[in-house]
C-alpha cells in the first residue's frame, strides 16, 4: 500500500499545478488575440471585396474556423478566471462556507469533464490504431471505420483533423485550470485575484 501524500508534498504539487496553469494562460492569451485578429482580418477582407461584387468564400470559412477555435480558447481562460457563466441565485443567500463548498464542487466537476473529454478525444483520434497501420489512412479507416483523418473543410479542402486538435487541447487546459481552482478552493495554495487581463470580474 502506497504511503499517503504528505501535506508539504500536496502543497508543492499544487504550486507546480498553479505554475503550469499560469503558463497555459499566457499561451492562451496570445493565441486568443491572434485568433480574434484573424476573425477581424478575414471579415474585413471579405467585406471590402464584396463592395466590388467579389465574394471570397475562403475568407468566410477561415473567419468561421478562427471564431470556433477562439470560443474554446476563451472558454478555457474564463474557467481559470472564474468568470464563466454561473447561476448566482444560491450564491446570494449562501454563507461563505457553503460558497466555498459550491466552488469546490464546480471545480471538481469541471476537472472531471476535462479528463473525460480528453479520454474521448484519445478514442476519437485513435493514435495507437493509426501507428499500427503505419499511418496509412486508408487502412486505418477500413480497420476502425473512423474517417477523421480524411475529412476536409468544404471550401479550401483543408484537413479538418488539424482544427479538431483544439478539442484535446481544450480538454487539457480546462483540466489543469479546474484542478488549480480546486486546489485554491481546498486551501492548498493561495487563491489569486481575478486577472483583469483575462476577464473583468469573478463569476
Amino acid at each position: 500500500m502506497a504511503p499517503p501524500v504528505a501535506p508539504v508534498d500536496r502543497m508543492r504539487l499544487a504550486r507546480l499545478l498553479q505554475g503550469l496553469s499560469d503558463a497555459l494562460v499566457r499561451v492562451e492569451r496570445v493565441v486568443l488575440m491572434l485568433l480574434v485578429l484573424g476573425i477581424a482580418g478575414f471579415v474585413l477582407t471579405n467585406v471590402t471585396f464584396r463592395a466590388f461584387r467579389v465574394t471570397l468564400a475562403w475568407a468566410d470559412e477561415m473567419a468561421i474556423l478562427c471564431m470556433t477555435l477562439a470560443a474554446f480558447v476563451g472558454a478555457s481562460l474564463m474557467l481559470r478566471a472564474r468568470s464563466d457563466p454561473a447561476v448566482l441565485l444560491l450564491h446570494e443567500v449562501a454563507g461563505p462556507w457553503l460558497l466555498r463548498v459550491l466552488r469546490g464542487i464546480v471545480s471538481a466537476l469541471a476537472a472531471g469533464f476535462g479528463m473525460l473529454l480528453f479520454w474521448m478525444c484519445w478514442r476519437w483520434f485513435d493514435l495507437p490504431a493509426l501507428v499500427a497501420v503505419g499511418f496509412d489512412v486508408g487502412e486505418f479507416e477500413m480497420a476502425t471505420f473512423n474517417f477523421i483523418y480524411s475529412e476536409v473543410t468544404p471550401v479550401m479542402r483543408l484537413p479538418t483533423h488539424w482544427f479538431f486538435l483544439i478539442m484535446p487541447w481544450f480538454a487539457l487546459t480546462i483540466s489543469v485550470h479546474a484542478l488549480t481552482n480546486l486546489a485554491e478552493d481546498l486551501g492548498l495554495i493561495t487563491r489569486r485575484a481575478p486577472d483583469r487581463g483575462v476577464a473583468g470580474g469573478e463569476g
